[in-house]
C-alpha cells in the first residue's frame, strides 16, 4: 500500500504544479488573434509598472494615436513581428506578447517576461 501511496502523492504533486501554471500564464495569442484583437480598436490601458491610465487607438493603416491621461496626443506606428504586437514609443520598438488573462484583460508581456501594460477594455473604432 506504501507504493500505490506514494504514487497518488506524486501524481497529486504534479497535478497541482501544473494545474497552478496554467491558472497563471493565461493564453498567448497568435499572430491571427493578435491583429484581430488591435487592429481598428481602441484600448483603455494600465501600465502596471508606472501606474497610471491611458488610451491607445489602433488604425487600421498601421499608425498609433495615444492618449495619455491629461488628454495628451501623440502619434507614432506599430506593426507586428511575428506573434508581437508592436509600438514605436520614444526612439525603440517596444514588442511584446499579449495574454488574454482569465479576468478578461489582456496584458502586453515585454521580451524579459514582465506584464508591462494591462488592456481592461476594448472597443471598435477610435474612442480616444
Amino acid at each position: 500500500m506504501s507504493n500505490r501511496s506514494n504514487k497518488y502523492k506524486y501524481l497529486l504533486a504534479v497535478f497541482i504544479l501544473f494545474g497552478s501554471t496554467q491558472v497563471f500564464a493565461g493564453e498567448e495569442l497568435n499572430a491571427e488573434k493578435v491583429k484581430q484583437l488591435v487592429v481598428g480598436h481602441t484600448m483603455s490601458a494600465v501600465h502596471l509598472n508606472k501606474d497610471f491610465e491611458f488610451k491607445v487607438y489602433f488604425d487600421v493603416d498601421g499608425k498609433t494615436a495615444y492618449r495619455d491621461q491629461d488628454g495628451d496626443t501623440t502619434k507614432t506606428t506599430y506593426k507586428f513581428e511575428g506573434n508581437k504586437h508592436c509600438i514605436y514609443w520614444r526612439g525603440d520598438d517596444r514588442c511584446a506578447n499579449i495574454i488574454k488573462n482569465d479576468d478578461g484583460t489582456y496584458d502586453r508581456v515585454n521580451e524579459d517576461g514582465d506584464h508591462v501594460v494591462q488592456w481592461s477594455k476594448i472597443v471598435k473604432g477610435k474612442q480616444l
